[in-house]
């Protein structure tokens, strides 16, 4: 079964504090470690999952910039 990724463009806001988003993040790292390869699951995933890993870190970042 293939999936296909070209959803249409859509936006969402989401809150949480700062120990959701470092457990968000966390279990994105796992993910990335467990991420089983392809073709078991798509390569589009991985890449996802890198750029989902970078966006959290750019959040964490700031909140530290603006609180710490």
């Amino acid at each position: 079964m293939e999936e296909n990724f070209d959803y249409p463009e859509w936006s969402c806001d989401l809150t949480m504090d700062y120990v959701g988003l470092k457990l968000l993040y966390n279990h994105i790292c796992y993910a990335i470690e467990v991420w089983p390869g392809s073709p078991r699951r798509p390569v589009e995933e991985q890449e996802y999952l890198l750029h989902l890993k970078t966006q959290l870190a750019k959040m964490m970042f700031e909140y530290q910039y603006d609180n710490g």
